[in-house]
């Protein structure tokens, strides 16, 4: 079996740690394919300028792909290849947000040029049962795959119990200043606590200009319980989780949703809100609520859960490779 795997110029980053979002998929496929088959990558696609981003779809078009059994795109490109024989033409689908939120919308014409990539694809990889769903939307009628992805080794590593603690810690990871996040709303349900022991952590980048950023720090200047901590580097990423009892993740919708499998592999309780669309094989085992943050001490008694561990252990990349061969050998099959 021959593999080409398509993504952006920067995705196939030497140093996975330096990658964020789809580039860590794009690296983490990549490193995890050519153990085990015959994988080429090619950094198509370059939006660093217009020249080059016509470039980028003039290549990818007229690019001989007949040596290859898979053509892979990691993410949806505008992509629309002449030349590729026998090759089945795959395209992962993380998410349909760019139809949604204005923070990830390219101009209407680009919009539809994503969608008649994905549309024209022989078939398609959804990252989660929730994607495939949206897909199925839209009318794709052929075949889609749901293959998971998977979190880093060391989130399976035994949790480091901190020191006694004084203050009860909650704590979120993403941006900050997102509107799909919707970390305004878990601020104001939080406030609802009146405990003074306890305390909001928020890590993540932000805008500093952005108006949802500037309420949240209103708000952090009203509750001193809410604390905004800045960028959460990766390498800290596990010590972050191990120091809260709670992680908050107030989103309005994943197509996904590594962090709340990042939190439960660490045997930390996750809370989400019940009318969030959030993967059922991600969110099973949440704490779910409506307006109101549960009893600190309910939320305590879920802290290192061995459930939550073994539950989010399936989500590894050794087994979201595994699933990814498996639907290689199904198309080539046919």
């Amino acid at each position: 079996m021959r593999v080409l795997l398509i993504a952006g110029k920067d995705d196939f980053n030497e140093d996975v740690s330096k990658v964020t979002g789809i580039g860590r998929y794009v690296r983490e496929v990549y490193e995890g394919l050519k153990k085990q088959i015959d994988v080429e990558a090619y950094p198509l696609f370059d939006y660093s300028s217009i020249f080059s981003s016509i470039n980028s779809l003039i290549k990818g078009t007229f690019h001989d792909y007949s040596s290859y059994d898979i053509i892979h795109l990691l993410s949806p490109k505008p992509f629309f290849p002449l030349r590729k024989g026998k090759a089945k033409w795959i395209t992962t689908v993380h998410d349909l947000f760019f139809l949604k939120y204005n923070e990830s919308k390219p101009s209407p014409f680009m919009q539809k040029i994503y969608l008649k990539s994905i549309l024209s694809s022989d078939a398609l990889i959804a990252v989660s049962s929730l994607v495939k769903e949206d897909v199925e939307k839209l009318g794709y009628k052929k075949k889609i795959f749901v293959v998971n992805p998977g979190i880093g080794e060391e989130f399976f590593t035994s949790p480091k119990r901190p020191e006694k603690k004084d203050a009860i810690k909650i704590g979120y990871i993403g941006r900050l200043d997102s509107e799909r996040k919707d970390l305004i709303r878990g601020i104001e349900v939080f406030r609802k606590i009146k405990e003074k022991n306890v305390i909001f952590e928020l890590w993540g980048n932000y805008n500093p200009d952005s108006e949802i950023f500037k309420r949240i720090k209103k708000e952090s200047e009203e509750d001193p319980r809410i604390r905004i901590m800045g960028p959460a580097p990766d390498e800290k990423l596990v010590e972050i989780y191990d120091s809260f009892d709670a992680f908050f993740f107030p989103t309005k919708e994943e197509g996904f949703g590594l962090p709340i499998i990042e939190a439960q592999a660490r045997g930390v309780p996750v809370i989400v809100f019940n009318d969030a669309r959030i993967p059922k094989e991600v969110c099973e085992n949440c704490i779910k609520i409506d307006d109101e943050i549960p009893p600190l001490d309910r939320i305590l008694s879920f802290k290192e859960n061995d459930k939550l561990r073994n539950c989010a252990s399936k989500f590894s990349w050794e087994n979201s490779i595994k699933n990814l061969l498996n639907t290689y050998n199904k198309l080539i099959e046919k």
